[in-house]
């Protein structure tokens, strides 16, 4: 990370509220700053905004039949198996 480590944490920290527009003008200026300033968390940031603006853009999607039944045998076919065993 370009900036300060301290500086990266705390804009991914906020990251997601900041996509979600729940952050006031005063944290989503310091978020841009710190992308103008830091190319990796820029780049951070860009992709999760094109990532959102794609699931905003699937949601008024209508999946095909075949798909869906596809996922839905996948999912009947998980809860058949039961439950993961995690190792010791």
């Amino acid at each position: 990370m370009t900036a300060h480590p301290s500086a990266c944490r705390e804009m991914l920290h906020d990251i997601s509220a900041y996509l979600d527009g729940d952050l006031d003008a005063t944290a989503c200026e310091a978020i841009e700053r710190h992308g103008r300033d830091c190319p990796e968390c820029a780049a951070v940031l860009d992709g999760l905004r094109a990532t959102v603006g794609l699931c905003r853009q699937a949601a008024g999607l209508t999946m095909p039949d075949a798909v869906r039944e596809r996922a839905r045998a996948a999912v009947r076919q998980l809860l058949a198996q039961g439950p993961a065993s995690t190792p010791v």
